[in-house]
């Protein structure tokens, strides 16, 4: 097995982030510093409560975290302190997208209602506003026709977000074409992010991520990574990146210090040895190394947005079943289940493992 269901995820979440911005909170949201951002924010609301730009970033915080009631009550009071400021209208309209998504058919209404005002409300102010647009795309792509979906509308904001941001509109795309099961499309629309703009990284990880699976260009996904993991260290999908291709081709003297120069990197961002780790597991290679990476990572708290600790129990719960450690393996993964019961992968192995 291979690269492709980290692959998936890793695409998911660096497809969330931003090209950065001046406030500091957002620079650490858009860096995927979700953590630091959420202290950041709460600090300047403790001081300010009409801070809006410290609220809107709380909002995508806990939207993130799935707090999304709290999400919308920061957005709405983030929106009334800063009712002109597109990032703050974004921030209500994301939580109530969240919150549409997370309830019946017949509740999404008024809050996808809410998620088209409030992007519509950003785009007024700022017509090139990146993510209100991005946000409509998905609004007209995935809402019925009765709650005002167009898959028209959705496909001329998709060509206008692509003018107005080239790395985001192509990626967006890509992700399109994932959906669709089209590989040939994404492949071709990841590699025009990059060629739109050979100095971003989010572009270069997301097609090195692409590419790093073995049946497409393994080598040239390792220089995209290398070339953004010195350029942008901070970018941790880049170290995720090559943590996992190092661990399945068993590189490993470069996967040490691949972990251990991310780490010095950001400390409280260990999803490369989560990564590492769970390679390892998928391959059945080395479960031993893979029970100390996985192990690492559950030694802090997971940054937002990461794999969480009852995901990484189950990859240790299955790491410990292939060293012949049945019973612990058994603990891990019922570990895993008490803190997600919806974890549905751990329950069908718990069940497996016990017999």
């Amino acid at each position: 097995m291979k690269l492709r269901d980290w692959l998936s995820a890793l695409l998911v979440l660096t497809a969330a982030a931003n090209a950065g911005a001046a406030d500091e909170a957002m620079t650490l949201f858009d860096r995927g510093a979700l953590t630091r951002a959420a202290a950041l924010c709460e600090q300047r609301l403790a001081a300010n409560p009409a801070d809006a730009i410290a609220g809107a970033v709380l909002s995508r915080v806990r939207s993130e975290q799935g707090r999304v009631d709290e999400a919308i009550k920061l957005a709405t009071a983030a929106a009334a302190a800063d009712p002109k400021n597109p990032d703050v209208l974004y921030a209500v309209a994301e939580a109530n997208g969240r919150k549409a998504g997370a309830v019946s058919i017949l509740k999404a209404g008024g809050y996808a209602g809410k998620l088209r005002k409030s992007a519509e409300a950003a785009l007024a102010v700022d017509p090139n506003h990146v993510n209100s647009t991005s946000i409509l795309i998905d609004f007209f792509r995935r809402a019925p026709g009765f709650m005002g979906g167009d898959k028209k509308k959705a496909a001329e904001l998709t060509e206008k977000l692509t003018q107005l941001d080239p790395v985001v509109g192509w990626i967006r795309q890509a992700n399109f074409a994932l959906e669709k099961e089209d590989s040939v499309l994404a492949g071709k629309c990841f590699a025009h992010a990059h060629e739109a703009a050979p100095q971003s990284g989010r572009a270069a990880v997301q097609l090195a991520s692409w590419l790093a699976p073995r049946w497409r260009d393994p080598a040239r996904a390792e220089k995209l990574a290398l070339q953004v993991s010195e350029a942008e260290p901070w970018r941790v999908g880049s170290w995720q990146v090559l943590a996992a291709l190092y661990a399945f081709q068993e590189r490993w003297t470069e996967l040490e210090s691949v972990l251990e120069r991310s780490e010095a990197v950001d400390a409280t961002h260990l999803a490369p040895w989560y990564q590492a780790g769970r390679q390892l597991v998928v391959n059945a290679k080395d479960p031993t190394r893979a029970e100390r990476y996985l192990r690492h990572y559950l030694s802090r708290e997971p940054e937002i947005g990461a794999p969480s600790h009852a995901t990484a129990r189950w990859r240790l719960g299955l790491a410990l079943e292939q060293q012949g450690r049945k019973s612990e393996a058994t603990g891990e993964l019922a570990a895993a289940v008490k803190l997600d019961p919806k974890l549905e992968a751990a329950k069908k192995d718990l069940k497996r493992v016990k017999g």
